[in-house]
């Protein structure tokens, strides 16, 4: 799927991971105060020791075209230090809020983004087993990769997806809603239970975020919900892109989920930038969310703007027939015919009730363990066990993990190999510009102030610091700087060899 500056942009895509945290019988902690007290045992091998670089960074500004009341956030050196680790592979651990989060580098591969969202989850249960071990004998620390503590409260998962700001986000709101909405029946995770209505406590969810939804657009990502988020904080050139914020999605643990997840919504929005896109749209897009997220039977029939009804495998079938269409029209690369196979092969065992679904997509395997465990034991869906279980699914602890035992008895299936994990804890993506931003901080670490998604602030030496800018996320490649990188035998050789490049190279 990799694309460059010349062609249409959709392609380059990150993932953000907020994980849960619950140390039992244990005084509650001041859960930002946890969180950085897990994030500072994340592994020295991955982790750069250098300031996050807040300059560029405002979350207050809005796709509609206005600036919301609030200050942004400049925390201090110390607070920065604790709050923030930048890490080897051009991603960004660090604290948001009540959570510890990952967000992996800008990836021009979907499976790039797999497994560097896996490296996340080895790097925080790293950070786990470290801090835990500091308290051995005592509750455990619990560390989970889901989105909701059954209390009532939800955290997020957040993709986000590069694209022209020559788009009108009236127009991509409108047609990317339908997808957002029914993509939950291949990367919904699961939840035994309702957040938010104690009467459905044994009703099974294919999500676990849909219910906490309140609105079709809108700028928050913690109250008031929204479908479409609004935010406008590009991490690059405002004037040539767009970097759109999702926030429906639900935190993945099979890989394909995450794959299908990931790239379908990156297919989708190659055919909407191209205008090759014309779905179905729904009347009430909130309602559709929360029916399709609590419909395990995938049967409810959902309102669209013209009256008529469909279901929301239906409506997948219908997006993923006009993305073949596009995509047989364009040309396609080896990753966007995987995609577009695996799309097609899973709605049609989804719409067979086949056993690959069980194998692939997490609110399935999950349904599978807890429905089995029921029926075994004995146990009504209401049973607090069953509830244990359902969070077990998510515990990031190896020895604890529904899951991980699962996909170690090669009960569910995998899309990379473990070592390709383990190259991505320390090694950035080479066809963006996080490449650039991980081999500054693993060349040059002593010479590194500071670091965010679109700078990287050095010490020439002699005079003020040199702030580098990374406008354009399609630069800095090892293509484009890693033979300058290699041959700089330091910063100030550096500076000089890339002096001549255009600004953002």
């Amino acid at each position: 799927m990799t694309q460059g500056p010349n062609d249409r942009i959709a392609g380059i895509v990150g993932t953000e991971v907020e994980y849960g945290l619950s140390w039992a019988n244990r005084t509650p902690e001041d859960p930002e105060r946890l969180s950085a007290e897990l994030i500072g045992h994340v592994p020295e091998a991955c982790h750069a020791p250098v300031l996050w670089d807040y300059e560029n960074e405002d979350p207050r500004h809005d796709a509609r075209g206005f600036l919301v009341e609030g200050d942004r956030e400049n925390p201090d050196e110390d607070d920065n230090r604790s709050l923030n680790k930048p890490l080897y592979n051009g991603g960004r651990l660090y604290v948001d809020g009540a959570h510890p989060e990952y967000s992996g580098p800008e990836c021009a591969s979907v499976r790039d983004v797999v497994r560097y969202e896996k490296a996340g989850d080895r790097m925080v249960g790293a950070c786990q087993a470290a801090l835990s071990g500091l308290h051995a004998g005592g509750p455990p620390l619990l560390v989970l990769k889901n989105n909701a503590d059954g209390k009532g409260n939800s955290w997020g998962y957040h993709e986000n997806y590069l694209l022209p700001r020559s788009l009108p986000f009236d127009t991509l709101a409108r047609k990317i809603s339908s997808h957002l909405v029914t993509r939950v029946l291949f990367c919904g995770s699961g939840k035994l239970g309702s957040d938010l209505d104690p009467s459905k406590s044994g009703t099974y969810f294919l999500s676990q975020r849909a219910e906490f939804f309140e609105i079709p657009i809108g700028l928050s990502t913690m109250v008031h919900r929204s479908v479409v988020n609004t935010r406008d904080e590009p991490h690059s050139d405002r004037t040539l892109y767009r970097r759109f914020h999702v926030i429906t999605g639900d935190s993945n643990l099979s890989e394909i989920s995450t794959y299908l997840k990931v790239g379908t919504t990156s297919l989708v929005l190659r055919a909407l930038e191209a205008g090759a896109f014309d779905p179905p749209v729904f009347s009430d897009w909130v309602d559709a969310f929360r029916r399709v997220g609590a419909d395990r039977t995938l049967k409810a029939r959902l309102t669209l703007d013209n009256g008529k009804t469909m279901t929301a495998l239906e409506c997948q079938e219908v997006l993923v027939s006009q993305v073949r269409r596009f995509l047989e029209q364009e040309g396609m690369d080896a990753e966007s015919a995987d995609l577009l196979g695996r799309w097609e092969k899973i709605l049609e065992a989804l719409r067979q009730g086949s056993p690959l679904v069980e194998r692939t997509v997490d609110w399935a395997i999950k349904w599978s363990v807890l429905s089995r465990y029921s029926e075994k034991k004995g146990w009504a869906m209401t049973d607090s066990r069953l509830k244990m279980l359902d969070f077990q699914y998510h515990d990031l602890r190896p020895e604890k993990s529904i899951f991980q035992m699962l996909e170690n008895t090669g009960q569910v299936d995998r899309l990379v190999d473990p070592m390709e994990v383990e190259e991505a804890l320390g090694r950035p993506p080479s066809e963006t510009r996080a490449y650039f931003r991980g081999e500054m901080l693993r060349r040059f670490l002593s010479r590194v102030h500071a670091v965010s998604w679109s700078s990287v602030v050095v010490d020439p030496g002699e005079g003020p610091l040199k702030r580098l800018a990374l406008g354009d996320p399609w630069k800095g490649t090892q293509k484009r700087v890693g033979a300058l990188m290699g041959k700089a035998g330091s910063v100030e050789d550096l500076l000089k060899a890339l002096n001549p490049l255009p600004s953002g190279e």
